[in-house]
């Protein structure tokens, strides 16, 4: 650094774009970072919750299922239908071959759903990562 005859010190040319150069690309990563960290903690949380949600689900469709068998006197067609009924309300399947139901009335059933993520969906071997299938029980509370 020099003094100009005014006093004002004098940079040499290019040294202050050169600061500027590498706070611009500090920051540039530092953005890059929170917005990768962002979508991977979007999608972890988005995964978190429907497999939550589902498992709440799966026993409200299990017992819907097993106030229908106790209506219908064992009629395994309706008990499906109820719990398909009760889980398409949230965007939800029930999967058929799953569905059983004990002595007692109790329903066994297992319920998949879509996570809605931003990236998770989109990349070939984490795809399945975003569908939940969670299993469900229930029993209604009639009696017989």
């Amino acid at each position: 650094m020099t003094k100009l005859s005014t006093g004002r010190p004098f940079l040499a040319e290019g040294v202050a774009r050169d600061a500027g150069d590498v706070i611009l690309s500090w920051l540039t990563r530092l953005v890059a970072g929170l917005a990768i960290t962002a979508v991977v903690g979007f999608d972890a949380l988005s995964i978190g919750v429907a497999h939550v949600s589902a498992m709440d689900d799966a026993n409200s469709a299990a017992t819907a299922a097993s106030v229908a068998w106790r209506a219908d006197h064992g009629n395994l067609d309706a008990t499906l239908q109820a719990a398909q009924g009760s889980a398409s309300q949230h965007g939800e399947t029930v999967l058929p071959a799953s569905l059983h139901v004990d002595a007692d009335g109790t329903v066994h059933l297992r319920l998949e759903r879509d996570a809605t993520t931003l990236l998770v969906r989109h990349l070939g071997p984490l795809r399945s990562w975003a569908t939940v299938v969670v299993n469900g029980s229930g029993k209604s509370a009639l009696t017989s």
